[in-house]
């Protein structure tokens, strides 16, 4: 079960998203653009065409501003969507199977997979995947307008766009067992709720109900110490990308300076270069850790695909086909 998948099967809704996407990227990229063309011609003492652009700059912010509402209430459409698709492969895949396969696991652990795991795959899923493709379209614009300013900027760009894609590489076992370990924690998180409140009639009669809190207090340290080991995996990958980047500014930086004293290419570029070779790094900076916490989704969807160990086989799961299985 891939996630893919369920974006195939909300094809228009997703294409929307993406359309709303672009265009965006499309009016930040003009805004940047807006801002250095302002400066280059504010050098010359021209008003007018300053001011022109000053208004250029303004509506395409405020148009940003307009379709940034919609493209979060599409993707909110998008993300529902995709859950209930989710939810209904879950419920019969377990409805497939046998009593003794249902059993296999409790009930607190298939309320953790529809709720919990759902969730992860909202934030580092559906989330991360929609974000790639805003930062990819962001650094598509922002590369094409270096180009115009001067080509050897673009050079520079790539040459570190390709360290920064290579190097998160290094993370990408760490980032999958600890995410997928965080997912299990969760489960016997919501098992030992389930236990302690179903059982608290009976251990009021024994008066054991410290017992309550001791258990509740152990499962939520294991989980946060899975929380925390995925956080230090996230958090290493993050930190060393975004060290590249700020490397990778400064450098790109000082080229424009360079070049705008061999007068190869107009004073605006110092804006430009700023904002969009701030842009591009710090998308793919971004892209860089998004993509990595995408693929640590990949375990949880093997984990909600992979059939119990007693399901019926007279009954067998067709993932992707929704409704009540068939008894033959």
């Amino acid at each position: 079960m891939s996630l893919l998948h369920y974006f195939g099967q909300r094809r228009g809704r997703l294409a929307l998203v993406i359309a709303i996407i672009v265009v965006n990227a499309g009016l930040l990229t003009l805004g940047g653009i807006g801002s250095a063309t302002a400066l280059t011609v504010i050098v010359k003492r021209q008003a007018g065409p300053f001011f022109s652009w000053v208004g250029v700059t303004i509506a395409a912010d405020l148009s940003y501003a307009v379709l940034l509402y919609f493209q979060t209430v599409q993707k909110t459409k998008l993300t529902q969507e995709i859950d209930t698709l989710i939810r209904a492969d879950v419920a019969q895949r377990l409805g497939a199977q046998d009593y003794a396969g249902f059993h296999h696991e409790t009930t607190a652990t298939y309320t953790s997979w529809l709720t919990n795991d759902i969730s992860t795959i909202n934030e580092y899923g559906i989330g991360d995947l929609l974000m790639i493709i805003q930062q990819i379209a962001e650094i598509i614009f922002s590369g094409t307008t270096l180009f115009f300013f001067h080509w050897s900027l673009l050079v520079t760009v790539l040459v570190f766009a390709a360290a920064m894609v290579i190097f998160p590489r290094v993370f990408k076992a760490w980032m999958d067992r600890t995410s997928l370990a965080r997912t299990k924690a969760n489960e016997r998180l919501v098992n030992v709720l389930e236990d302690m409140l179903n059982g608290f009639d009976t251990l009021f009669m024994t008066n054991l109900t410290k017992v309550v809190a001791e258990k509740i207090v152990a499962a939520s340290r294991d989980v946060n110490h899975h929380y925390i080991a995925f956080g230090r995996a996230s958090g290493a990958m993050y930190a060393s990308t975004n060290g590249l980047s700020f490397l990778s500014q400064l450098l790109l930086l000082a080229q424009a300076g360079w070049l705008i004293l061999r007068r190869l290419t107009p004073v605006g570029a110092i804006s430009g270069v700023q904002y969009f070779g701030g842009t591009i790094f710090a998308e793919l900076s971004g892209i860089a850790f998004n993509w990595r916490e995408f693929r640590s989704v990949g375990p949880i969807m093997d984990k909600l695909a992979t059939p119990g160990p007693n399901q019926s086989r007279d009954r067998p799961l067709i993932l992707g086909r929704h409704g009540p299985p068939r008894c033959n």
